[in-house]
């Protein structure tokens, strides 16, 4: 996006996301507790940070919004490369979509804009 908050594309590579977007992040822990009241933790797994995004688009017109959407329809259940506002990861981080839906907001003027969620997938 540019200092201007303009949108000069919509893609999911090159995704916008509007300043109400939402990042949440989990810690994925095992535990076991025993009976004489010890409780044990560790982290689970390798990549143990659930990272997730809440995205809400910039408002675009009807005609980009259906672009995005097919975009959206031809990934089907593969991941895509993208690096969130304020990163900058070398290799991009990969994402999909969970749960595999998304929502159209209408807005003035013919103006839309797209609300999915995206889930970073790790993978080889």
């Amino acid at each position: 996006m540019t200092t201007d908050g303009y949108c000069p594309w919509y893609t999911l590579e090159d995704l916008c996301v509007a300043p109400d977007s939402q990042r949440s992040a989990t810690f994925r822990t095992l535990q076991q507790q025993y009976g004489d009241g010890y409780l044990a933790r560790r982290q689970d797994g390798l990549n143990p940070v659930n990272e997730t995004w809440s995205v809400n688009t910039p408002y675009m017109t009807v005609e980009n919004a259906y672009a995005l959407e097919q975009e959206i329809i031809d990934l089907g259940a593969d991941s895509f490369e993208w690096n969130p506002p304020n990163e900058d990861n070398t290799p991009k981080k990969k994402w999909i979509l969970d749960p595999y839906k998304w929502q159209f907001q209408y807005g003035a003027d013919r103006l839309v804009r797209l609300n999915f969620t995206l889930k970073r997938y790790y993978a080889g």
